[in-house]
């Protein structure tokens, strides 16, 4: 899988896509920017290489014009910044109407573990997970979500499971905002 954090453009693109293809990637991620959807749908036509995208499409009914031109392989939307878990289950309803999978963007593991669990391994295979990232981004908790045998496990708690290590709060403190 490639990342390429909509820093390429179409040209580029495809010419790289021609030259890995035989290697099988599994996708090409945000090659280009997200509100180019015609360039999704060019790369698409152009390399038989999966194209994903969705961390910055923000809900389904963008995701929807994505989908209705043919432009993804797999849909990442995030559900920090596509309008919750309530608007991720609704893109992976409309995901799952196309025959594309979700594979939700890593950035908000709770969230989308949870709803990965909801869906159908059709609709959401997999899980997202940025190793290097979550070391740090779960650092205050008690309970991160760990990652064994390429499998989480859901919390038993109510919620996302969140709880604070009140050992590595060093001081609480009101911000005050001008």
């Amino acid at each position: 899988m490639f990342d390429v954090y909509s820093g390429w453009d179409l040209s580029y693109t495809l010419e790289w896509a021609k030259q890995v293809e035989r290697y099988r990637p599994h996708w090409i991620e945000e090659a280009t920017q997200a509100e180019k959807i015609g360039s999704f749908v060019e790369l698409r036509r152009g390399t038989s290489i999966p194209i994903a995208s969705g961390e910055h499409i923000q809900g389904r009914w963008e995701v929807y014009d994505y989908l209705k031109e043919g432009a993804l392989s797999v849909i990442q939307c995030d559900p920090e910044w596509c309008g919750g878990t309530s608007e991720l289950v609704k893109i992976c309803s409309l995901a799952s109407i196309f025959d594309l999978p979700v594979i939700p963007h890593g950035h908000s593991i709770h969230a989308a573990l949870h709803v990965i669990a909801s869906q159908s391994p059709a609709v959401c295979p997999l899980a997202e997970y940025l190793v290097i990232k979550m070391r740090s981004y779960h650092h205050f908790e008690q309970s991160p979500p760990v990652l064994q045998n390429a499998r989480f496990a859901l919390p038993d708690s109510s919620g996302y499971g969140i709880k604070l290590d009140e050992s590595k709060i060093e001081k609480r403190e009101l911000m005050k905002w001008a």
